[in-house]
């Protein structure tokens, strides 16, 4: 009772209520209450949300898990036993030639369908690659099905892991990281845009989609997904004042690209930035109301960055780490 939730896909938010919600005559009131016009049964302590594993830390932080749903994927893909992942997709997988295509996509449809509710939830580490993956679904190939595999296999290697909700020892109240990968499909080169935020050090949001047009340089790109991001912080402003919850503005929004932080504070055009399309130069109203401030983040640091590409072992688990997702048994 001494934390409240809000959950939609891909976010989870936890906030702590009022001290007077630990008062035990408090509670059972509004039990009781709430008792005589709806059936209500106490379960006690959350331990388990819609195949969702809710626990807590030696410090007292929420952390949520798919351990058991994560077997049952390896169960159903056949992987059990395979052998282990240390990263979700191969980083190399925009550059190998197309194979031949399956025959159907019941089974790769399936597996998607599995890994998106995983990855919706508590795993954004493999928010990329799924997304990456998904755009197959109607005509997947052999090395499509192989990858996916790959995605189960390291879930696998990771099923143990948990995502925290929160970090006692943060003092940042409100914070947002954005990225993109520039024109990273060879198809069609549309760039990928992702983003994290995390509420006083707690992941609470993630987001890895394609962008619906075509970028002409790194720098749209970025500036396309810190309009997507940008648009995710109006969301949670707006979540935040229907529970009566106020954040300390401006809200830092951390991206690795100086030319597109340049755009939003010195709203100029050139030839190269003036086709970029209106909706996304709401950024400057935003930042020059004081809701947001966009600061410079090295790429080495920012952890959108596992959101929008594929990773190494080595760079995946230090953001993975700074995203909150880590072993903590």
């Amino acid at each position: 009772m001494e934390e409240s939730t809000c959950g939609r896909q891909g976010t989870f938010v936890y906030f702590r209520c009022p001290d007077q919600c630990t008062d035990l005559n408090i509670i059972n009131q509004t039990q009781e209450t709430l008792s005589k016009h709806f059936e209500v049964k106490d379960l006690g302590t959350v331990k388990f949300f819609l195949g969702i594993e809710v626990n807590q830390d030696s410090d007292g932080n929420f952390c949520i898990s798919q351990e058991n749903y994560i077997k049952k994927i390896v169960s159903e893909s056949g992987q059990v036993n395979a052998k282990s992942s240390r990263i979700p997709l191969d980083t190399g997988y925009y550059k190998i030639k197309d194979s031949d295509q399956l025959p159907d996509n019941h089974e790769y449809r399936k597996l998607i369908g599995m890994l998106l509710y995983v990855c919706t939830n508590t795993r954004p580490d493999i928010s990329s690659s799924v997304s990456i993956l998904s755009q197959k679904i109607s005509s997947p190939t052999k090395t499509d099905l192989q990858e996916v595999r790959r995605v189960i296999r390291y879930l696998d290697t990771t099923k143990n892991f948990k995502l925290k909700l929160s970090n006692q020892n943060s003092d940042q109240c409100l914070e947002f990281y954005s990225d993109a990968n520039w024109a990273e499909d060879r198809i069609d080169r549309k760039s990928n845009s992702g983003y994290i935020g995390f509420v006083y050090g707690g992941s609470i949001s993630w987001s890895c989609q394609k962008q619906a047009t075509v970028a002409l340089s790194s720098t749209e790109a970025e500036y396309t997904a810190l309009g997507n991001t940008v648009s995710e912080i109006l969301w949670f402003k707006n979540l935040c004042q229907d529970f009566s919850i106020n954040f300390k503005y401006p809200i830092t929004v951390k991206a690795d690209n100086q030319s597109a932080i340049n755009m939003v504070y010195n709203q100029k055009f050139s030839n190269a930035t003036k086709h970029i399309e209106t909706k996304y130069h709401f950024i400057r109203d935003i930042q020059n109301k004081g809701l947001i401030k966009i600061q410079y983040c090295p790429a080495e640091f920012n952890i959108a960055d596992m959101l929008t590409k594929a990773l190494g072992a080595v760079k995946l688990k230090e953001l993975r780490e700074a995203a909150g997702i880590t072993n903590l048994e």
